[in-house]
């Protein structure tokens, strides 16, 4: 692996991914809104707009070259109790957790298939069983995405391209606080993302007979 396409690059998991990236001497591609704190190519990016994604591809494919992976690492959340969801908040996390994925994807598709890259989607435990409460549209984003990735399996099956949806559970980032304002309390009990990009980077660097067509990794409470 020598490069690497990556969203959300600037923050929580992303970001541990993309600095794991560079202390193995992978390039980054990072596509966001802020310029991340590490050496990478940076091309500024907001995955509501679909333009905006348009021409993120677009200097992809003209100043990038050959890349090994495209890794759909952004994510927002939303916490509001079932009567309470606003169609705002609601299309703002569809579009990033879901849409931007899959437009991305499509946009790169070429490429994805010219140089045999992988896909990897970063999902959520709550992506494969019922949600909890105040996480209705959260859990069902993350439902959409793994579909996507089972779907993308089926289409690529005969290129060497590899799909994997990656849920893990709770993290110590701040994805939570962005929307409701309250930090996290206990961050000793929550997963560090630096050792989940660690398990990320291993998937990945897997020899390509290898896929690991779905993880699940959940925080483990006592």
């Amino acid at each position: 692996m020598k490069k690497v396409i990556l969203t959300g690059a600037s923050d929580g998991l992303g970001r541990a991914f993309g600095q794991k990236c560079l202390e193995n001497g992978v390039k980054v591609v990072a596509l966001c809104r802020t310029r991340p704190d590490y050496d990478c190519k940076f091309i500024q990016t907001d995955l509501e707009n679909a333009a905006s994604m348009s021409m993120a591809c677009e200097k992809i494919r003209n100043e990038c070259g050959e890349f090994d992976v495209l890794v759909n690492c952004a994510g927002v959340q939303v916490v509001r109790e079932t009567g309470k969801i606003d169609y705002t908040g609601l299309e703002r996390l569809f579009r990033i957790n879901t849409l931007a994925p899959i437009f991305l994807t499509s946009e790169l598709f070429d490429r994805l298939k010219q140089f045999n890259a992988d896909v990897l989607n970063v999902g959520s435990t709550c992506g494969t069983k019922a949600g909890y409460p105040g996480e209705v549209a959260y859990t069902t984003s993350k439902w959409g995405l793994r579909g996507t990735s089972y779907t993308l399996q089926a289409e690529l099956k005969a290129t060497g391209c590899r799909v994997i949806q990656f849920n893990p559970g709770g993290m110590n980032t701040r994805i939570k606080a962005k929307d409701t304002g309250i930090e996290v309390s206990d961050p000793e009990n929550w997963m560090n993302p630096a050792d989940i990009a660690d398990v990320m980077f291993y998937i990945l660097s897997l020899p390509k007979q290898l896929e690991v067509s779905e993880i699940t990794i959940n925080r483990k409470v006592a």
